[in-house]
């Protein structure tokens, strides 16, 4: 029987990368309600080969899986040539143990040939990717050590003072992640279960930025960046 995630949702996401922060982008996120009260270091390993078409990595003891549904343009910069697309992913969180049917979808989006050959689950972590790596040579396990924080910007700011509880309902989430490892760089992402929320918050998180900044952003994903960080480069030189 394919086991239940214990956890899953479907968000649309709007992702940039750039080397630092504009000083009144900052400003316009650090007074925005923080969404949780938790940690903010974390390292995640991803799990990834140069060809997956699956976001899969191990945080602490669970397993994530993101998958990419699809896309729709969000901003145009006309005068700058700049187009940005929020994307639609699925994210699943598992606990080990992991059946066999699991192993095999994931062996499939990492696109491993001798599929048929996997045999069993995994107990745990360790045993997750050796059962992998066994299969193929070309699995790789890549560390991304991170600083990151989230924070609600209400769409209506006439609510921005609201109960928490309830304003995570009206509110796209805004996350800022320092990642340490392997490459020194910045990601703003910009999070909500509706492609028009996630729409309308961009020009009020942007409003104050130089339009100029945009030629600073790399527009991708992680799983593009995984693949190219796994392959020895990066975004900026």
């Amino acid at each position: 029987m394919i086991e239940a995630p214990k956890f899953s949702e479907t968000l649309w996401e709007w992702r940039t990368f750039c080397k630092t922060f504009h000083k009144s982008l900052l400003n316009t996120i650090r007074v925005l309600p923080v969404k949780f009260d938790r940690p903010t270091k974390m390292t995640d390993n991803y799990v990834w080969t140069p060809n997956c078409n699956l976001n899969i990595k191990l945080r602490e003891q669970d397993l994530k899986i993101k998958e990419l549904l699809g896309s729709e343009l969000c901003r145009t910069e006309d005068n700058l040539g700049v187009s940005t697309y929020a994307e639609l992913w699925t994210t699943e969180v598992f606990s080990f143990p992991i059946s066999i049917f699991l192993m095999k979808r994931i062996a499939e989006g990492l696109k491993i040939d001798n599929i048929s050959k996997i045999s069993r689950g995994a107990d745990d972590k360790e045993k997750f990717i050796e059962l992998l790596q066994s299969q193929s040579n070309s699995v790789k396990v890549l560390s991304i050590s991170k600083n990151r924080q989230q924070h609600l910007l209400p769409i209506d700011e006439s609510l921005e003072f609201q109960e928490h509880k309830d304003l995570e309902k009206l509110a796209t989430t805004i996350e800022v992640s320092h990642v340490l490892s392997p490459e020194d760089v910045y990601t703003l992402s910009v999070e909500h279960p509706r492609f028009d929320m996630v729409r309308a918050a961009i020009p009020m998180l942007m409003r104050n930025v130089d339009k100029q900044v945009y030629r600073g952003m790399v527009f991708m994903n992680y799983l593009q960046l995984v693949k190219m960080w796994g392959l020895g480069k990066k975004i900026f030189d």
